[in-house]
């Protein structure tokens, strides 16, 4: 974060990661950490969208609302009920015991959740979960990566 700059801590929400610009649809990320095993990949493929980042973070819009687990699929509720699918980078998410670790953060069903990033079409190259029906019941949303 740059200096002098502060962000408030929402209020009952668990706010992870900075928010960030989505170009053409693809947001722009930076260096990730180690990649999870193969087991890890197939169990966080079968309930999380992701998407392979790359580049540096930024700014941009912030989706707030209840993780959601429907069928197998973690959602993103907002108060409004419009439901979206976070993909998010596939170097800084976990999927373990049914719930999602992000960023030092645990969500599971029910749990509020903060997540910069924006709408974007599917980006090229995504992991959408298969019991995920994207269109027309959820709008995809591109999680920004952390710098």
């Amino acid at each position: 974060m740059e200096p002098g700059v502060s962000v408030p801590r929402l209020s009952g929400i668990k706010y992870v990661g900075r928010v960030a610009v989505t170009v053409t649809g693809l947001v722009v990320a930076g260096c990730g950490t180690d990649k999870p095993d193969s087991t890890e990949s197939a169990a966080l493929a079968e309930h999380v969208g992701t998407y392979q980042a790359f580049g540096e973070g930024g700014n941009g819009a912030l989706l707030e609302g209840t993780v959601r687990v429907v069928d197998g699929c973690l959602t993103v509720v907002r108060g409004d009920g419009e439901a979206y699918l976070p993909f998010f980078p596939d170097d800084e998410v976990r999927w373990n015991g049914g719930r999602l670790d992000y960023l030092g953060e645990t969500f599971g069903d029910g749990d509020a959740i903060a997540l910069g990033g924006g709408v974007s079409g599917i980006v090229e190259g995504a992991t959408v979960p298969e019991n995920c029906d994207v269109k027309p019941r959820l709008t995809p949303w591109t999680v920004a990566q952390e710098d």
